[in-house]
């Protein structure tokens, strides 16, 4: 693929969902998959400041080292350049179950690659975080039976994460961050 006729928005580690208009790419070939790569191993081939979006849905607790990968995404985005994580909160028993999961993450797990973090020299903006007690309804959204719970754990974030996250647990942790070169 030639950066001219290459996607501007990157469907990390999409698995089966594929999405039309965007470069997907999964470290399994499936039907729709663009690229064939394991997005635990840098440098993706891919070329830096080109993509305008990265879309990784429940990808990045499988990854061996979230501050390389995040540093990766800083590379191929353009300056001003979002991604969009969907994780599952640590809490959570889907966070468990999966053998895979190598990485759990909080509200506060992207702070290690924020404007004043030095952990790493890619630096991201949060511009949204949004803990969702039941999912799969998409990205920064839940179900409708979730909003009470999700307004409550929201408003008072960090008492909710002190002392409630395992009598009442949340699904998933969405972030939207942006990158800053």
């Amino acid at each position: 693929m030639t950066k001219q006729k290459m996607p501007r928005k990157l469907n990390f580690a999409c698995g089966s969902d594929v999405r039309k208009g965007w470069l997907n790419m999964d470290i399994v070939r499936l039907r729709g998959v663009d690229l064939v790569w394991d997005g635990s191993k840098t440098p993706y081939p891919l070329p830096a400041g080109h993509f305008d979006e990265i879309l990784a849905n429940h990808a990045l607790e499988h990854m061996d080292d979230l501050l390389r990968v995040m540093e990766e995404f800083h590379r191929i985005l353009r300056p001003g350049g979002k991604v969009k994580v969907m994780v599952p909160y640590f809490a959570s028993p889907n966070s468990h179950r999966d053998p895979t999961h190598k990485i759990w993450f909080t509200s506060a797990t992207f702070s290690y690659v924020g404007l004043n973090a030095y952990y790493s020299k890619a630096k991201f903006i949060v511009r949204r975080r949004r803990v969702i007690m039941f999912s799969n309804a998409g990205f920064l959204k839940s179900q409708w039976y979730s909003w009470p719970f999700d307004l409550v754990i929201n408003a008072t974030l960090p008492v909710y994460e002190r002392f409630f996250p395992y009598w009442f647990p949340a699904s998933e942790v969405h972030f939207e961050l942006e990158v800053v070169k």
